[in-house]
């Protein structure tokens, strides 16, 4: 999505007192269709974010139970933030400049609202609270640096939020509502456009070697996607490998579609590390498998519907 109130451009550095400057080729960009995410900030930008969105819901909260008792109370947006180790509080002093230079929050910390990007930004921060489940994409190695280290998907019925981590410690953000689209972000950092489908016959490997792993299926990319819900942890996994012999996938043990048999340590070696079966598949059943990952919260998105004539 793009910012339409002047907030930091799609995958760019955010400017403004407080950011890090960084060099050629260390912005975080997007990789999707989206072409880039709509919010870039820091680890401690988001760690303040992350504190004046749960003083918006603490006050959100003491508002509403005043009113079930017939009491009218003020919201506290501005309330003192909790207290922080001194040491912490130059970084935090910067970060602070730095978001409220671009109107996120305001001079108590307290979060904005008002404008589209300001309520953009609150509604990613809500989902990403409220996710009732997550998508983990991890790459385990990879030459593509300019692809984020680890992507997460939060999603809820309604959509999710996509949020990348780079290994500079930035934090991109942007908000989708299509199955179809969240699916294919997910697989953004991990998919080439030019992937081909497996060749030859499934590998025994051991997921503990990635560089054996990586070597006997000619890979240059291995990564693992994990579907997650609170509570309850991992739904499936799955371990991806691409490169010069096309794609291939093993599929964790006990999750519903481990695929070929996971290979066994005889029962007199107990202690042998286990190995996974990598085997052959395509790009498109790649995909089908994430969209319906997905589209087990993710509701599809409405067909418009035309104005009778």
């Amino acid at each position: 999505m793009s910012d339409p109130d002047g907030g930091p451009e799609p995958g760019t550095t955010p400017s403004g007192p407080g950011t890090t400057p960084t060099g050629p080729g260390t912005t975080p960009t997007g990789t999707g269709p989206r072409g880039g995410p709509v919010l870039v900030v820091t680890a401690v930008e988001l760690e303040l974010l992350e504190d004046a969105h749960d003083r918006l819901l603490d006050a959100t909260a003491l508002d509403e139970g005043a009113a079930r008792h017939g009491r009218v109370t003020g919201s506290a947006p501005g309330a003192d933030p909790p207290a922080t180790p001194e040491r912490a509080r130059p970084a935090r002093a910067e970060a602070l400049l730095s978001l409220q230079g671009r109107g996120l929050l305001d001079a108590d910390g307290a979060l904005t609202t008002g404008t589209a990007f300001t309520d953009l930004v609150l509604v990613m921060l809500d989902v990403r609270l409220a996710a009732e489940a997550l998508l983990v994409v991890e790459r385990r190695f990879a030459g593509a640096e300019e692809r984020p280290d680890l992507r997460l998907l939060h999603l809820i019925a309604a959509g999710g939020v996509a949020e990348d981590l780079h290994g500079g410690g930035w934090h991109g953000f942007d908000l989708l509502v299509d199955p179809g689209q969240l699916a294919e972000e997910a697989l953004a950092p991990v998919l080439p456009p030019d992937a081909r489908p497996g060749r030859g016959e499934p590998v025994v490997l051991d997921p503990e070697d990635p560089d054996a792993a990586a070597d006997a299926l000619g890979a240059g990319l291995l990564a693992e996607l994990t579907l997650a819900r609170p509570g309850s942890g991992t739904e499936e996994s799955v371990l991806l490998a691409v490169g010069a012999s096309g794609c291939h996938v093993a599929w964790a043990p006990g999750t519903p579609r481990e695929g070929p048999p996971t290979a066994r340590a005889p029962d007199d070696h107990p202690a042998a590390r286990p190995t996974l079966t990598f085997a052959p598949t395509s790009p498109d059943a790649l995909r089908a498998v994430v969209l319906e990952w997905v589209s087990r919260v993710v509701d599809p998105v409405p067909s418009p519907r035309h104005a009778p004539t």
